[in-house]
């Protein structure tokens, strides 16, 4: 798997065409840079966690109905207990 930055610069020196690089973004062959909202509570000696949801053992799979309505609770109590937080 390729960094996108890395597919730009072959493209622009020309060893990489629009099409080849159109088809490895297409076939997931190119990373894409992942991010989300860091959300954050202060724990009672003032230290800053991040709550988080793990999924062991399922790398790979297709997350189920039921697991994905699981996410989409937990998400919503995370959202409601903390708080977004600049230079974490």
């Amino acid at each position: 798997m390729q960094n996108k930055d890395d597919i730009e610069k072959l493209k622009k020196a020309g060893v990489l065409s629009k099409k080849s690089s159109d088809e490895l973004e297409k076939t997931g062959g190119i990373s894409k840079k992942r991010t989300s909202i860091k959300r954050f509570l202060k724990t009672a000696d003032g230290k800053w966690v991040t709550p988080t949801l793990y999924y062991r053992g399922g790398l790979k799979s297709k997350p189920s109905k039921k697991q994905i309505e699981l996410t989409n609770k937990v998400n919503t109590l995370i959202t409601k207990y903390t708080i977004e937080r600049k230079n974490a």
